[in-house]
């Protein structure tokens, strides 16, 4: 019995009948490539699309915020926006505000974009003033205000072998929302407290 079957291992190893299908190993890695490639690109577009939709849900939040904003709801807000994500790592917020006034040097013109106020974290410093805002935000109406919202997230292949192999590393996702108040004509700023804010007093002049 032992002799038969170490006889027949003998024959298969020594055999050189049969054929070799040449297609299957030429088209298996590219197979093997493509389906790599789908899910990797999937993700990369799922990532992006739930960013852009945490990100109008961070500024809803803000444009129906009655007291002020601090750096403390800042911070909250940032802690929502990495839940809604789902990543805890390399995520973070900036919240500005702008507001439309008179053209100093045309008076009789369009008015203006100022900056009111901003606030961010982590890597996503406050702005300076209202520039990177040119072109991309509308047109206003004279003491219109427009909430700012900036987002970006960290997002990382699922693959780790697919690096290089399929193209994509990883990558910054940024997403931009303007949005306006709803139930206030402009929305508070204070570092410090949580008051309540006052409808005549820290009223935008325009």
């Amino acid at each position: 019995m032992t002799t038969t079957l170490f006889s027949r291992l003998k024959q298969f190893r020594n055999s050189e009948a049969g054929n070799l299908s040449v297609e299957t190993v030429l088209v298996f890695p590219m197979l093997l490539w493509a389906y790599a490639a789908m899910f990797i690109y999937w993700d990369a577009f799922k990532a992006q699309n739930v960013n852009l939709k945490a990100t109008y849900s961070v500024a809803d939040m803000v444009s129906r915020r009655y007291g002020p904003v601090t750096p403390a709801y800042v911070d909250g807000l940032n802690d929502i926006y990495a839940f809604l994500i789902r990543n805890n790592d390399g995520n973070d917020i900036r919240v500005s505000v702008v507001r439309y006034v008179t053209n100093q040097a045309d008076p009789e013109g369009d008015p203006v974009m100022e900056l009111r106020w901003s606030d961010g974290t982590g890597a996503m410093s406050p702005h300076l003033d209202e520039t990177p805002f040119a072109g991309n935000v509308p047109m206003m109406s004279l003491g219109d205000e427009l909430i700012v919202v900036e987002t970006q997230m960290t997002w990382s292949p699922p693959i780790d072998f697919a690096l290089g192999f399929v193209g994509l590393s990883e990558q910054q996702f940024g997403n931009f929302v303007a949005t306006s108040p709803r139930y206030r004509e402009w929305i508070c700023y204070d570092a410090d407290t949580n008051d309540v804010c006052d409808d005549e007093e820290g009223a935008p002049s325009i």
